[in-house]
């Protein structure tokens, strides 16, 4: 039963364009708000996208039909499409200035910047008018992330080069953030140049180590080792590095000459869904490797994938990295069927010790990750000849990683744990190929 206190909004959902498919409206959604938690909420298709012959269904749990679907919390799809927790701090920020002291989901979904949004899918709080400025929320709202230039990044760190700012002040001002705001989870931005979208990672104050830099090599690790990763860079401000990488859910440029929303001109957005929500909030790689079998595509199609996943996971293993989770794994939409997407977020972990986020087969203790990782080629019908070329391709790659650690520019005095972790885990790892 709903309290009197519970509030109830509005928001209308539509689909910009993809290379798929044309933009266009989706349905509607009433989400019941009791605090900050959506405690209801009811999904509607507009007839119209139903009716169209590249419709399909936007969230696991929306299934193509004209009946609306009454659900206890917020579709995975939107909540992929919402603020993080970096984003989330901003939003409240901006809210507690209004003088609203709760976040809810809702909040969290519309506050996010129209342009830097996940995926394709866009809201609005009200039906289109034909008013440009009032089509979708956050184009009228304080972007979240901030949207920055290129430039932008290089006058900071010329300004920390000519000891004008710390790296730290330089990184607030172009957040619009103060440095309390900065702890936490790590902060971001959406970054164009040349009209492309990229994605900012700035450092955070309470990092151990060198994240960022450390990001870095795991992403040229894992194109070294035959993965699809987006293409990587970083700035340095000051002593602290910016990790630039290229969306991988965005195709073509903007044209910023042309008077039109943000995205729409050249731009094509990719749908998306995280690892999370495609299993439906699964914790071990059979999730995955369930949807994957359930995906409609030929069946070479569907082995390679299956390949392709056993290859992510071996690699993770192979570089410790622990921060595994589901959210860390998605899904873009390509061709009309779902297809894993390039490698993110992946970064070592220097304490050996640490569990999986994610299990193989059952398994989160990293010292008996080599034995489930046999255990998963099993169950993904991966031939023993096929997962021991691509186990030797991923551990030729990662020794390399004190080059590519000098390359990003690590200090040396970083190299110790990590060299003790990695080294661990490659070594057990190399025993699978005797």
């Amino acid at each position: 039963m709903v309290t009197a206190n519970a509030t109830t909004q509005r928001v209308w959902v539509d689909a910009a364009a993809t290379p798929d498919a044309a933009a266009g409206p989706v349905g509607w959604m009433d989400v019941v708000t009791l605090a900050e938690k959506a405690v209801g909420v009811t999904f509607s298709y507009d007839p119209t996208y139903l009716a169209r012959p590249d419709a399909y269904a936007v969230s696991p749990e929306l299934p193509l039909r004209p009946k609306p679907r009454v659900l206890g919390s917020m579709p995975g799809a939107f909540v992929d499409s919402s603020a993080d927790s970096w984003g989330q701090k901003l939003i409240r920020r901006q809210l507690r200035a209004e003088g609203v002291t709760l976040l809810s989901e809702v909040d969290a979904l519309v506050g996010v910047s129209d342009e830097a949004r996940t995926g394709a899918l866009r809201f609005r709080e009200a039906p289109s008018t034909g008013e440009e400025e009032e089509a979708y929320v956050a184009d009228r709202a304080a972007r979240v992330p901030v949207v920055l230039d290129l430039r932008e990044l290089r006058a900071a760190a010329d300004r920390t080069r000519a000891g004008a700012s710390s790296s730290e002040q330089a990184i607030a001002e172009l957040l619009d953030a103060g440095t309390a705001v900065l702890g936490g989870a790590r902060p971001k931005a959406l970054v164009r140049r040349k009209g492309r979208a990229l994605l900012a990672k700035f450092p955070a104050p309470d990092d151990e180590h060198d994240a960022i830099r450390w990001e870095a090599v795991s992403l040229h690790l894992a194109h070294s080792a035959g993965l699809a990763t987006s293409r990587v860079r970083t700035i340095e401000i000051g002593e602290h590095a910016v990790l630039l990488v290229d969306r991988f859910d965005r195709v073509g440029k903007a044209d910023s000459a042309v008077p039109t929303k943000p995205g729409d001109a050249g731009e094509l957005r990719i749908p998306y869904w995280s690892a999370r929500t495609a299993t439906g909030d699964g914790r071990d790689y059979l999730d995955v490797a369930r949807v994957i079998r359930g995906m409609e595509a030929p069946r070479d199609v569907i082995r390679a994938q299956l390949r392709d996943l056993w290859r992510r996971v071996a690699f993770a293993v192979a570089v410790h990295c622990t921060d595994d989770h589901l959210r860390n794994l998605g899904f873009l939409r390509r061709e009309s069927a779902w297809r894993l997407c390039p490698v993110f977020d992946v970064e070592p972990d220097p304490v050996q010790e640490r569990l999986r986020s994610t299990a193989i087969v059952g398994v989160v203790d990293p010292d008996a990750a080599p034995a489930a990782l046999v255990a998963l080629a099993g169950e993904l019908g991966i031939k023993t000849s096929s997962w021991k070329r691509s186990l030797a391709q991923v551990l030729v790659a990662v020794e390399s990683w004190p080059d590519v650690a000098t390359r990003v520019g690590l200090a040396e005095d970083e190299f110790a744990a990590m060299d003790a972790a990695i080294g661990h885990r490659r070594d057990a790892l190399a025993t699978l190929l005797t």
